[in-house]
């Protein structure tokens, strides 16, 4: 698969490593080569979780010279599918120098698909329109509905704006019981090895997670 994935949002606590951790997790389920770029390397814990897994580079994403790293990165690393977990400070460097990476990618014949997490905030959105009006070149961009904030049906502001119209699709991401959650968190644990750290019942928890999260996903693959 040909395609780099990037996990945006903007915004603190919206669940930018959460998603980034279950898509890598759902690339390596169906056979995937894949390397996670990190860009919050002022606490990279996804890095720290996935670094035994798959391949992993951390590359602060807020000057053009970490764009140019990127690209060095993607264009170094063909036959992976990249997925890169932006800091909360994303947003300016996106629209700043952001259009370095869509010139690798539509150099190497890559699809470039932004999934921009959000909760039911009104700056959530405010973010999503500004990436929205700033940016072109993406192949895709989905909204990630994290539903730890709420069913979908909640997420009016988004649900009865425009910016719903503006964006490819809207995925709803599923909750991760807290107690699973927690123990994944405070032991830094990628999702497939997590097991080993959990009981019965967490571990059941854990693979109704996984798979509803591998479904959310399928429409990126198609």
């Amino acid at each position: 698969m040909n395609k780099i994935f990037m996990v945006g949002g903007g915004k603190g606590g919206v669940g930018k490593s959460t998603v980034s951790m279950a898509l890598v997790d759902s690339l390596l389920e169906r056979g995937e080569q894949v390397l996670l770029v990190e860009s919050d390397d002022s606490n990279p814990d996804t890095y720290k979780a996935l670094s035994g897994i798959v391949p992993c580079e951390i590359c602060n994403m807020d000057t053009e010279e970490g764009y140019i790293k990127l690209g060095g990165i993607i264009e170094a690393n063909s036959q992976h599918c990249i997925v890169i977990n932006t800091a909360a400070r994303a947003t300016a460097g996106l629209v700043k120098h952001g259009g370095i990476l869509i010139d690798v990618a539509k150099e190497m014949n890559r699809e470039v698909i932004m999934l921009w997490p959000i909760n039911r905030q009104r700056d959530s959105l405010e973010l999503l329109h500004e990436f929205i009006r700033n940016t072109k070149g993406y192949s895709a961009t989905y909204v990630i509905i994290n539903t730890y904030f709420g069913e979908a049906k909640k997420f009016l502001r988004f649900n009865e704006s425009k910016l719903k119209t503006k964006v490819t699709g809207a995925i709803e991401f599923p909750e991760l019981n807290d107690l699973v959650a927690d123990k994944i968190v405070d032991e830094r644990l990628a999702l497939s090895n997590a097991d080993q750290k959990l009981k019965i019942a967490e571990r059941s928890a854990l693979r109704r997670y996984r798979e509803a999260a591998h479904a959310a996903f399928e429409v990126l693959y198609g």
